[in-house]
Parts: C-alpha cells; sequence; structure tokens
C-alpha cells in the first residue's frame, strides 16, 4: 500500500479524484436500495439453511455498508474545513429537502396508505423524523455537521499520522471492539461482556474519523483486491451466521453484524478504498455520475415512498434463489423513481435555499444601514 501525506486543506488531490468521491456516493446508495429490498422481502424470517441463503446473508453484510460509506465521504470530504460564516450554510438546502420529502410522505400516508391520525400527531412525527421514513439519517446528519468543525480542528492540531491513528484506533476501540468480542455466552442466556459497550452507538465519529484519515494520507490500494477483499469477510460472515443459526434458524438468531462492528468496517473500508480513487474516462460517465451523487440524499429520503410498495411485490412466494433477479429489477425501479423524483426535489430545494438567503442578505444589509 502506498500513502501520500496531504495537506487536509488542499483541493489538488480532491479535484484530481473528483469522480472517485461521487463513484462512493452512488455505490453507498446501491447498496441502501438492496438493504432495504431485503428489509421488505421477508429475509429476515426465512431461515439461513442453503447456500442461497448463505450467500444471501454475505450480501446483506455488504448492504450494511452503505451508511459507513456515506459517513467516510463525509468525513473525508469535510475533513480540514475551518469553522467559519457560512460553515453551516449547506444545512438550509438538506433541510429543504427534508421538509419537501416529508410532506410528499404524508400526503402519500394518508391518501396512498389510507393512515388516519390527527393534525397534532402528524406534526409531531414530522418533527420526530418520522414522517419520511429514512430520515433518522438526517437527524444524525445534523448532529455529526454540527460538530464536525471541532473534530477538524482536533485533527488538524495532531499534525502527524502517529498521532491521526492513535485517534481513529481509540474510537475503533470504544465504538467497534466491544460488538466484535463481546457476546460469549457459556449458559445461553448469560452474556459476557468482556469491554464496556456505552459508546458503541457513537459509530457514526469513527467512520467520520476514518474518511479524515483516508483524506489526509491518501492510501493507494488495488481496486480488485480492496473488492474481492470485502467479498471474502463477507462471505466468511455469511458461513458463520449459517452455522451459528442452527438448522432452521433464521438471520438474527445466527451471528451478525451491525454498523459498530468491525467485520461490517473491515468491509466498508474495503469498498471505499477501492473506489474512492477511481477515475472515470469517459466523459458522459463522469457528468451522470456527478448528477446522480448530487442528488442522492433526496434520492435516499424519497426511496421509501417506493420501496414499501414495490420491494413486496409476491412476499413470500419466492425464495433467496431468486434474489438476485428480483432484486436487480426491483431496486432499478426504485433506482430510477427515486432519482427522477429526487432531481425535481433537489430543484426545488435549490432555488427555495437561494431565495431565502437572498432575503436574509437584503434583511441584514438594510439593518446595517439603518444602524450606520
Amino acid at each position: 500500500m502506498q500513502m501520500k501525506h496531504i495537506n487536509s486543506t488542499s483541493g489538488s488531490v480532491m479535484k484530481q479524484h473528483a469522480f472517485g468521491p461521487d463513484a462512493v456516493r452512488v455505490l453507498a446508495f446501491i447498496l441502501l436500495l438492496w438493504l432495504h429490498f431485503f428489509l421488505r422481502n421477508g429475509f429476515y424470517s426465512q431461515p439461513v439453511d442453503t447456500t442461497a441463503m448463505t450467500i444471501a446473508a454475505a450480501g446483506r453484510c455488504v448492504f450494511m455498508c452503505c451508511i459507513p460509506l456515506f459517513l467516510m465521504l463525509t468525513g473525508y470530504l469535510k475533513c480540514g474545513k475551518e469553522w467559519k460564516k457560512g460553515y453551516y450554510s449547506s444545512l438550509l438546502p438538506i433541510l429543504i429537502s427534508w421538509v419537501i420529502v416529508s410532506l410528499v410522505c404524508l400526503w402519500y400516508k394518508i391518501h396512498v396508505d389510507g393512515q388516519q391520525k390527527t393534525a397534532w400527531e402528524w406534526l409531531c412525527e414530522f418533527f420526530e423524523f418520522k414522517l419520511a421514513n429514512y430520515s433518522w439519517y438526517l437527524e444524525m446528519y445534523i448532529g455529526l455537521l454540527l460538530v464536525s468543525p471541532f473534530f477538524n480542528m482536533a485533527w488538524n492540531q495532531l499534525k502527524t499520522r502517529q498521532k491521526h491513528t492513535a485517534m481513529v484506533l481509540i474510537f475503533v476501540f470504544m465504538t467497534f471492539l466491544p460488538n466484535s468480542v463481546n457476546g460469549i455466552s457459556l449458559d445461553g442466556e448469560h452474556v459476557l461482556n468482556i469491554l464496556p459497550n456505552y459508546w458503541t452507538s457513537l459509530y457514526f465519529f469513527t467512520y467520520y474519523l476514518i474518511g479524515c484519515w483516508i483524506r489526509t494520507y491518501q492510501p493507494k490500494m488495488n481496486s480488485v483486491l480492496c473488492f474481492v477483499m470485502a467479498i471474502a469477510v463477507a462471505l466468511c460472515f455469511g458461513v458463520i451466521n449459517r452455522y451459528t443459526g442452527g438448522a432452521e434458524g433464521d438471520f438474527y438468531e445466527g451471528f451478525n453484524i451491525s454498523y459498530s462492528h468491525l467485520g461490517t468496517a473491515t468491509i466498508a473500508v474495503s469498498l471505499f478504498l477501492g473506489t474512492y480513487r477511481l477515475n472515470g474516462k469517459c466523459g458522459w460517465i463522469r457528468k451522470v455520475m456527478a448528477v446522480l451523487s448530487g442528488v442522492t440524499l433526496e434520492m435516499y429520503l424519497i426511496s421509501c415512498v417506493f420501496d414499501q410498495k414495490l420491494y413486496i411485490l409476491q412476499r413470500g412466494k419466492y425464495g433467496a434463489e431468486e434474489y438476485l433477479t428480483r432484486g436487480l429489477v426491483l431496486t432499478g425501479l426504485v433506482f430510477v423513481g427515486s432519482f427522477v423524483a429526487g432531481w425535481l426535489i433537489h430543484q426545488v430545494a435549490s432555488v427555495l435555499s437561494r431565495w431565502i438567503w437572498q432575503v436574509w442578505k437584503t434583511l441584514w444589509e438594510e439593518e446595517q444601514e439603518q444602524a450606520a
């Protein structure tokens, strides 16, 4: 592995490999569609007792990397940015997109799903980030963005690779390692927690810092080798899941991995390292990737409107042998629908955001003139 240390505030490497981050973001969204396909097609209630289900369990390990990829990319792109006026301005179009998607979901739940709730209940759902089903990620992202400049300050003060690596490893120890080594049970009931697991829910900070580390040192890895490693690790956990779940055990009855697990982190980092330095040589591919990358948040949020109807078609009437063919068709349809709707929402949010900033700027200037 070759490494190149760069100044965190330098944009030269970023511009040279702009296609790579776009590819990471689109890959993360595709994995997300597949994760939700498994969520809604009955996968988790089927016994993992065949080769096809074992491969499906391994696939689920790969699909779990969607959120880690998004988080690492956030660290990669935000690393080195200083806290200054306008740092949080990127939140405005994001919040506007969320409001628009929430209103679409509200219409959908009332007029398509036939849900009946009071106006107060709908309002509570909105502010709990539950009106749009997948907006929990946005709720988390807001906090991550708010504290990111302070992480960047700490990161920039450490200066050396040794200290940067130590910071990442400490967070790995607190958030990943407990869920990776705890869980030993000798009597089938009581679990031995070898390591304290109080901090595991802060896994998103760890992925952010891993992204900062990659941004700073630019490790060069062979893409094919990275993807092979990711698949190999996922297959290992798929096999482990099958044989720990018992003859009729489903996915959750066997050993499985979550966002805050070293297994997931290993797969996610491998996928990131294999993708982030890709440099699309074809101009139209670069343009398509850039357009898709620019609206992935809106696509992510609005995808719930499409997948909760499409993914459950003939649920329970087919097995893991058909997951690949059905998944390709259904996730493809959700992708197209989410892109069209997400692109429109993004355009509206961009216009509203510019208008709001213009109004605020005008009011501010008028206030300053009156004060003078």
